[in-house]
């Protein structure tokens, strides 16, 4: 068994460095208003060694996180407005950090020696490059724009227009800018004479680009592509050195070394090649990863500790160094840097709250202390396309496959799956987290995408092929199996706080509610199309939503009842809408207007007026969840992070300042 399951003695026997973060508590710094703690780091973007080694800079998709290297601890730096960070500076001297990126058009100085916010440069677009030359800082953003700044005083001393671009880069020194897009072209500035210096076209790119880096020596710019190619081009002669072929998978990431011996490239298959720059020869490759290495960086020779070492980041959520002279893994730095929370539940006794990411792997969050207790990879994969947990947090429901590659957008959100040679789609498989124990039964025979947990821990239920089965979680036997040929495409289906109802939610027709106590009656036909749908704990009424209006319908004069209306400007999820514990109040989680917009908005039921709108996820929201006491709302995101607000506060109409 491979499972984690308590990890206390693991935790005293292995390194404490990424353990020693949590000296200063990091979940309190930052919140939106209602909010009492952010639990996780935020997916992994960039990574940039201050210029004496000694910090490692992370940009995630909530924030920055500052490392010391010395000792592992970790400060967070967080906006008023939480963005993701795509970008990263050091001034010269190491004193002050830049960053900025999608979702702020806002680039943030800190002051590095107390911690703080200091400065903030506004601009019209969001930045994707950052460097320091001297006194100034130089910024390219989404629409082209390369902007020259006084660091002291926020004032624009030059400001060009060049071409918008996909990625973009400064060289080491600051002095050349390459943007590319996705086509292979690139476009090289001199940022000290402001002129441009060459545009390079790679006509043998097959697929995306995904990556560029500059050389310190030799004026060689490293491209990395989904075709699995990692080309050099020589910018001051406009032709193309070589190319070589990576492994297995295409290039996510790529470093120089500070010396230019060394290129590191990251891979969709969780590995690293490291190659001999001067030589173009391949040394090795550093394999420890379990998912996509989306980010990397060589501290610069001479550092106190880890000197010269490769710094890698991974979808896996974890930070490792790397000796690459050797190719030894010399520590996993940090951990905690998760990306997509798809599954959220609390414990009964509100001890815990467990928390599921893409790949499978689930944490176990202590409430006290906010910090992750323990952490359960049995259902661990490549990735898992459906998880449930029972709603007092004791048993997960998984649904996975492997031999599949995740890539996340860059700048923004959004993600896209690719299927090597060796996929392998995995049967539904039920765990009781705490023990490890896999609960067998005929549902191990079944890939249905459509899965509900009965919220009194009896039924497994799923639909599959046209049929809606349940079975006996105690003894596996079936309990019902509802043949429904005329459905659609089925996208969810949930049950009522009873376990007595189950309503399915249809893509392309109106929900149907089973009385599964009676199997062979009909359902239940809804009036209206929906996008989400929710039953009330009292059980007394039913809440579905369309783009424009919330219905609620009582259960107890279905089918021959109007609902009563009210109207919404929030797009909700699917599957992210849910009534208060006390049935007066209904959540919804989903964007306005523009996808990056995201927020929860609560209603009240009885008079449609919207109460409150909550800001804090920089990504879409993936789960909602109550605590079993209603005193918390907890809400994950595909920014890889909880909320855990304070439903006392949020819920309360005299306090509703938004």
């Amino acid at each position: 068994m491979k499972s984690t399951h308590f990890i206390i003695i693991y935790l005293l026997l292995s390194t404490v460095i990424h353990y020693a973060s949590f000296a200063q508590d990091n979940t309190q710094v930052g919140l939106p208003d209602g909010a009492i703690a952010r639990l996780g780091k935020g997916g992994i973007n960039i990574m940039q060694f201050s210029p004496d080694g000694n910090k490692l800079a992370v940009g995630t998709d909530v924030g920055v996180w500052l490392y010391d290297v010395s000792d592992g601890n970790a400060t967070a730096l967080y906006t008023d407005k939480p963005s993701q960070v795509n970008a990263l500076a050091f001034s010269d001297d190491g004193k002050i950090l830049a960053s900025g990126g999608y979702g702020n058009n806002n680039i943030q100085l800190w002051n590095l020696e107390d911690n703080t916010q200091y400065s903030n440069f506004i601009l019209t677009s969001f930045v994707k490059a950052l460097v320091f030359q001297g006194q100034t800082l130089i910024s390219y953003d989404r629409r082209g724009n390369v902007s020259y700044w006084d660091k002291d005083t926020g004032i624009i001393l030059t400001e060009l227009m060049k071409i918008p671009a996909k990625i973009a880069i400064f060289s080491q020194t600051g002095k050349i800018l390459a943007c590319a897009d996705s086509l292979g072209k690139i476009y090289i500035y001199d940022t000290v004479t402001k002129e441009n210096y060459s545009v390079l076209v790679d006509t043998e790119l097959k697929k995306e680009l995904q990556c560029i880096s500059i050389s310190p020596i030799d004026k060689i710019i490293a491209s990395g592509s989904k075709d699995n190619i990692i080309r050099f081009l020589k910018y001051n002669d406009d032709y193309k050195v070589t190319s070589l072929l990576g492994k297995t998978a295409g290039i996510r990431s790529t470093a120089f070394s500070t010396d230019g011996k060394f290129l590191a490239c990251g891979d969709l298959n969780k590995e690293i090649t490291l190659w001999d720059f001067v030589n173009l020869k391949r040394i090795r490759v550093l394999k420890g990863h379990k998912s996509t290495v989306n980010a990397l960086a060589f501290s610069p020779d001479g550092a106190d500790k880890y000197s010269g070492c490769l710094a890698s980041g991974s979808l896996d959520g974890t930070i490792r160094f790397w000796n690459p002279d050797t190719g030894e893994e010399l520590v996993t730095f940090a951990t905690g840097h998760t990306k997509w929370i798809k599954a959220i539940a609390f414990a009964e006794n509100m001890s815990s709250i467990v928390s599921a990411n893409f790949t499978g792997s689930v944490d176990v969050w202590d409430l006290n202390s906010n910090r992750t207790i323990s952490t359960f990879i049995d259902g661990e994969c490549d990735f898992a396309r459906v998880q449930t947990f029972s709603s007092d947090a004791m048993r997960y429901l998984c649904l996975g496959n492997d031999g599949y590659t995740v890539t996340f957008d860059s700048y923004g959100f959004g993600y896209s799956i690719h299927s090597g040679n060796n996929k392998n789609i995995k049967t539904l498989q039920l765990w009781e987290i705490n023990t490890g124990k896999e609960l067998k039964g005929p549902w191990n025979d079944t890939t249905s995408d459509v899965i509900a947990l009965s919220p009194d821990y009896s039924i497994i239920a799923l639909y599959d092929k046209d049929n809606l089965i349940g079975w006996s979680l105690d003894t596996s036997d079936e309990l019902f199996n509802i043949n429904s040929e005329e459905s659609a495409f089925i996208d969810s289906m949930i049950f009522t706080s009873n376990s007595k109802l189950l309503a399915l939610h249809e893509s392309s027709e109106k929900p149907k509610i089973f009385n599964i106590q009676t199997p062979n009656e009909p359902p239940i036909q809804i009036k209206h199309d929906a996008s989400s749908l929710a039953f009330s704990p009292d059980v007394k009424t039913l809440a579905t939503t369309d783009k424009r209006r919330i219905y609620l319908y009582k259960l107890a004069q279905l089918p021959n009842t109007l609902p009563k209306t009210f109207p919404i400007d929030l797009n909700i999820s699917k599957g992210l809408m849910l009534f208060s514990p006390d049935s007066k109040i209904i959540v919804g989680a989903g964007t306005i207007n523009i996808r990056s917009n995201v927020v929860i908005k609560l209603w009240d039921v009885e008079t449609g007026v919207e109460i409150r709108t909550l800001t804090g996820h920089t990504e879409p929201i993936e789960s909602l969840a109550f605590s079993h006491d209603g005193k918390i709302l907890a809400s994950g995101s595909f920014d890889g992070t909880i909320l855990l607000w304070d439903w006392e506060k949020i819920s309360n109409r005299q306090d509703n300042t938004q």
